[in-house]
């Protein structure tokens, strides 16, 4: 019997509202180390996802780096 999505999927859902600022989303993404963040709407539907990519280009620079910095590290151990 092979794995399922629920096998291996992070448990507790990390997320941020479509309206949320660049910044804040970084937050987010540094404070629970992680690469990207689904974005939900009012209705609780997911309308799009988050990457440190995104990050990069939206956010300041020092911002940025900061976010990479929290998951490169927390992804290398």
């Amino acid at each position: 019997m092979g794995l399922t999505a629920r096998d291996v999927m992070t448990k507790g859902i990390i997320w941020c509202s479509a309206g949320c600022s660049a910044k804040d989303a970084a937050h987010i993404m540094e404070t629970n180390q992680v690469w990207r963040l689904p974005a939900i709407d009012e209705h609780k539907r997911m309308v799009g996802t988050l990457s440190l990519g995104d990050i990069s280009h939206a956010a300041s620079q020092r911002t940025a780096a900061e976010v990479m910095r929290a998951v490169s590290t927390h992804h290398s151990r």
